[in-house]
This record gives structure tokens, C-alpha cells and sequence, in this order.
């Protein structure tokens, strides 16, 4: 037996026999301690953010002439907006007005904002949980927040290196009337026009075109909105089986692992309860239908509008392809491969329904939520084409 391992268990077992010693006093004692303690919230929200803008780098990646960059976007936003209404065959119902150049530290600010905002319900429930700990669940409590935070910042200044743009729907705002707002990260932009050897006025523009194409997904149609945080809030509404579903969900991961059995699902959607698992796919019907319709937007308007827009969708093409490995290991982790998706099978089934209806009949998507396809319907185009027309 290892010397670490001896010494480890000789401690244990000393702290064992001074536990039982101290017995009832120690305990009244530790009580009156814990209560004189701030409770640990969930999340290290400080600690997120320094470990988030530590990660990105963002130090390294200022941005350069921000007035002008803003003016640029604000242009190519501007630019965008009749393009997508004439398409769409829809109006916005006010100008687009908040856009945003971000640095990596600005747009980890901005989304560290609006998770705590996601995690509020979770952190009330915590809060109540802790509440009734002692000063040892309270020290636990801490180093776990600290944890969680230093997690949750490694997560996102990781993907502070690597977005471009960014519509954020202001989900969840205690603010009803907040609308969303673009980002454009231009430190990341400008890398990838250098790497790439692309043209950095069509590069943006084609970026923009994608963004301002969500904008007009859910504010155009407001019960677009409406009906994601319907979802979000019913998804969060059953965290507290949370602890049940996560024991459950290793033990059938683990076991089809071993059995050598293929898993058809991710391992995310292992880690769900059934109910959790229709409102997560209705999620992902949703979203992949969001980001699929950005895409071929981006790409319909694009091909007419950019002079070098096929060879920007060649070089991109060729970098997906050639993701590292830890990248990829990355996506699978953190379950960033089921956004990227997303933007495949949603492109797929909006080209699909469009080559054998057109835009008009694609369109009919956003009228309703009952439109909205299943993901059974997106893997497969005909039976959402037969379901709307019949």
C-alpha cells in the first residue's frame, strides 16, 4: 500500500474518533457556526467569469477600430433586413437596433449574464437545499461552487476563441419587453478571414446575414419566443429529479457501454427522464429548424449577393472538415455536437422542402407552432410535406 494511501487512512480514522468524542457539543457548536455562515450559492459566478476570460485569451485578441466595425455591422445589418423580409415575406415589427461588437471578455459578460438569469430557478432550489446544511455541507458547498464556476468559465472561454456571431433572445429576462440582440465577436471574425484567406467584407456580410436572419425568426413571429421559453421553463420545471435521473442515466450509459451495445442517442439525452426527453426533442426540432433555415438564407441571399461567396462556403467547408481531434472530443463533451447538428440536419430538411415546394410552402413553418416539424419529420422531409399539405 502506497505511503500517500497509509497516511490517508490513519487521518480518516482520526478524524472518525474525534467526531465521536466531540459528540452533541460539537455539533451545537457546529451548528452555531453554520448559521453565522453566508450560504455558497450553486454557481461561482466570479470565479466563471475570471477562470472564462483567463481561457479566451481574450488579452490577446483586442478589438481593433471599434467605431468603424460597428458602423460596418450596423451597414451589413441594414443591409440584410429587406433582403430576408422579401424572402420571408415578412416585416419586422421594429427596426434592429441593438448590435454589439464584442471582444471574447465583453461576450462572456454578456452570457454569463444571461445564464444566471437560465439558473435563477435552480439557484432558489440550491439555496433551500443549503439552507438546511451544516458548517461541513456549507465548506463542501463552497469548493463545489468554486468547482462548478471554474467549469462552467473553462466552457465558455473555449467558446469565446471560437464564435463569430451570436443572436441572444434575451431568454428568460425578467424584462417582458427586452428584445434580442446581435454580437458580432470581431477578434474571432478577423482571425478567420486571416486563416482563411477570405474577403472580410463578404465574410461579415455573410455572418450577418445569418444573425439577422434569426432576428426576423423570433421577433417577426413573436410566438416563436413565447413558445422556446415555454419549453425552457417546462425543462427546468422538473430539475428536481435531477439527482434520480442522473443515477439512472450513468447506470444504462455504462451498461450499453460494456455490453458493447451501439447508442443510438446522446449521451445527454441518456441523462433524462422521459418527459425531459419529448421536451428536449421538441427543443432540438426547433432549434435545428432555426439554425437550418439561418443557413440557407445565408446561403440563397449569399450566393447572390457576395462576389467570393463560393469560395467562402469551400474554405469553411474545408476547416469543419479538418476540426481537431481535442476539438471534437470538446463538441461530444460538452454537447456542442448537437448544435452543429442542428445547422446539418435543419439546412437538409429546409433545402429538401424548398427544391420540392419552394419558399412559399417552407415558409409555412412560422405560422404556427403546430407547423413546426418533428424531429422525425426533419430526418425525414415527405412526411412534414405530407402533414401540412393534407
Amino acid at each position: 500500500m502506497p505511503v500517500c494511501i497509509i497516511r490517508m487512512t490513519r487521518r480518516l480514522g482520526a478524524a472518525l474518533i474525534l467526531a465521536c468524542v466531540a459528540g452533541a457539543g460539537a455539533r451545537y457548536l457546529v451548528n452555531r457556526a453554520a448559521s453565522g455562515m453566508p450560504r455558497p450559492r450553486m454557481i461561482d459566478w466570479l470565479q466563471a467569469r475570471n477562470v472564462g476570460v483567463a481561457v479566451s485569451q481574450s488579452y490577446l485578441a483586442p478589438v481593433i477600430d471599434r467605431a468603424a466595425r460597428q458602423e460596418q455591422y450596423r451597414r451589413m445589418v441594414q443591409r440584410s433586413e429587406p433582403l430576408i423580409a422579401a424572402y420571408m415575406g415578412v416585416k419586422l415589427p421594429w427596426p434592429i437596433d441593438r448590435i454589439y461588437v464584442f471582444d471574447r471578455a465583453e461576450w462572456i459578460e454578456a452570457n454569463l449574464s444571461a445564464f444566471q438569469s437560465l439558473f435563477a430557478p435552480l439557484e432558489e432550489l440550491y439555496d433551500e437545499v443549503s439552507a438546511r446544511q451544516g458548517i461541513i455541507g456549507m465548506l463542501i458547498g463552497q469548493l463545489n461552487s468554486q468547482l462548478i464556476g471554474m467549469q462552467m468559465g473553462a466552457l465558455i472561454g473555449f467558446l469565446a476563441r471560437r464564435v463569430l456571431g451570436q443572436y441572444d433572445l434575451g431568454l428568460l429576462s425578467p424584462d417582458p419587453n427586452l428584445r434580442g440582440a446581435l454580437y458580432f465577436v470581431e477578434p474571432n471574425i478577423a482571425r478567420i478571414c486571416a486563416q482563411l484567406g477570405l474577403d472580410g467584407d463578404d465574410f461579415r456580410m455573410w455572418i450577418a446575414l445569418h444573425e439577422t436572419t434569426h432576428v426576423f425568426e423570433f421577433e417577426a413571429f413573436p410566438w416563436v419566443r413565447e413558445y422556446f421559453q415555454d419549453l425552457l421553463r417546462q425543462f427546468m420545471s422538473r430539475v428536481n429529479d435531477q439527482a434520480a435521473m442522473l443515477s439512472v442515466g450513468i447506470v444504462r450509459l455504462i451498461e450499453r457501454l460494456l455490453q458493447g451495445q451501439p447508442i443510438d442517442r446522446h449521451w445527454i439525452e441518456l441523462m433524462l427522464t422521459p418527459e425531459q426527453q419529448e421536451i428536449f426533442s421538441r427543443m432540438q426540432a426547433l432549434m435545428s429548424v432555426v439554425e437550418g433555415y439561418s443557413n440557407h438564407i445565408m446561403n440563397v441571399i449569399g450566393a447572390q449577393l457576395l462576389p467570393s461567396y463560393h469560395y467562402i462556403e469551400a474554405r469553411v467547408r474545408q476547416r469543419q472538415l479538418r476540426r481537431p481531434l481535442i476539438e471534437e472530443a470538446f463538441n461530444r463533451l460538452t454537447g456542442m455536437d448537437l448544435k452543429l447538428a442542428q445547422y446539418q440536419q435543419g439546412e437538409a430538411f429546409i433545402n429538401a422542402v424548398v427544391a420540392a415546394r419552394g419558399s412559399a410552402f417552407v415558409n409555412l413553418i412560422w405560422e404556427r407552432p403546430e407547423n413546426l416539424p418533428t424531429m422525425e419529420e426533419i430526418r425525414a422531409p415527405h412526411l412534414w410535406i405530407a402533414r401540412i399539405s393534407g
